[in-house]
């Protein structure tokens, strides 16, 4: 069954017992949630929608929960994220005895329940119980969608927003994103932030072109933290300030530079710890999922910042998130002073 079925089924609800969605596209998995909700008598849902932690139940509440009755409503849906029992971590809450007791329940899942399970990432295939949620429902893997049905996703979303694009444009901007490499770790929640992206920038009276994609790709965005960090490594305060603002003159967040500063120092961190094993350049990227070019980056930032260094920076954009969103500092004077400090630090 294709994703598309699934969420054609469920806004027909022609339902199954049991779903299984997994996978690394998020946005495939939030959205079948979404349609669920959805599907349910919306004044009644907080009787009839459980959404419940699967690291942390246990069963007697999960079979709790599967077993109530629906109020009011056809059916009841229960959500169980990243459940223990389906992935490759250490059992917590079940033992062996619990795990056999409720695969034994999934053959007898209430009419009157739907159970959704949604892991946000790779489950365990050899587990008992998810080829007892195969045969008794549906396993559904969220992986990167096909090339045509991209197009058309992108162009809906598009539309939604009123933006003025060309079929043209669009497979440009599919190509600027790198998400039909297979390797890329780009996902459709991304795409998305940048259609927001353009559709703000562009607004409803311009059509948007080549230039204005390549003003605002991920790429360039990504190029220009490359900048800002090897900047703050010279200790160039000067151009680091400069390329700072460019990025939130062009409609960049500051929550969004930290976010990708965040980002780009744990993987300097992971780099270090692997070349200090031993490991080459292509042997890193191999086991990081990275690209080369990303890799190589990483090393040339790595020899301008010591891990106390990084791990101090990261810390520093913690607490700055926190602050800013609590309005206890203003964002720009926030990464103003990270660039100040770290341009005066030494690597010793």
């Amino acid at each position: 069954m294709k994703y598309k079925d699934i969420v054609y089924n469920i806004k027909d609800k022609n339902f199954e017992k049991i779903y299984l969605l997994y996978g690394k596209e998020h946005y495939l998995i939030d959205n079948a949630i979404k349609l669920f909700r959805e599907s349910l008598n919306e004044s009644m849902i907080d009787f009839n929608l459980e959404t419940i932690d699967g690291k942390e139940t246990t069963l007697d509440q999960l079979l709790s929960s599967i077993e109530t009755l629906p109020f009011m409503d056809e059916r009841k849906i229960v959500i169980v994220k990243d459940f223990e029992l389906l992935t490759k971590s250490k059992k917590k809450n079940f033992s062996d005895k619990d795990e056999k007791t409720f695969a034994s329940h999934l053959e007898n899942i209430p009419d009157t329940t739907i159970l959704v399970f949604a892991v946000y990432g790779e489950i365990d295939k050899r587990k008992s119980i998810v080829s007892k949620i195969s045969k008794n429902g549906i396993a559904y893997n969220c992986e990167k969608i096909s090339d045509m049905e991209l197009f058309k996703w992108t162009k809906k979303k598009f539309e939604k927003n009123n933006t003025m694009i060309d079929n043209a444009q669009i497979m440009y901007f599919i190509e600027s994103t790198g998400y039909k490499d297979k390797n890329n770790e780009y996902t459709l929640s991304d795409i998305d932030n940048e259609i927001r992206k353009i559709s703000s920038f562009a607004g409803s009276d311009t059509k948007v072109t080549n230039e204005i994609i390549d003003r605002l790709s991920q790429k360039k965005i990504e190029n220009d933290i490359f900048k800002l960090i090897d900047y703050i490594g010279d200790k160039n305060s000067q151009n680091a300030i400069k390329i700072l603002n460019d990025m939130i003159n062009e409609g960049e967040s500051v929550l969004g530079i930290f976010a990708m500063i965040n980002r780009q120092f744990k993987i300097v961190l992971q780099v270090k710890e692997l070349l200090n094993k031993g490991l080459n350049n292509k042997a890193i990227s191999d086991k990081l999922k990275l690209s080369l070019f990303i890799v190589n980056k990483s090393i040339k930032i790595s020899r301008n910042f010591t891990e106390s260094m990084i791990i101090d920076m990261l810390n520093y954009i913690l607490e700055s998130d926190y602050k800013i969103k609590k309005g206890l500092m203003r964002d720009t004077l926030a990464i103003e002073m990270l660039v100040s400090k770290y341009c005066q630090r030494r690597v010793s």
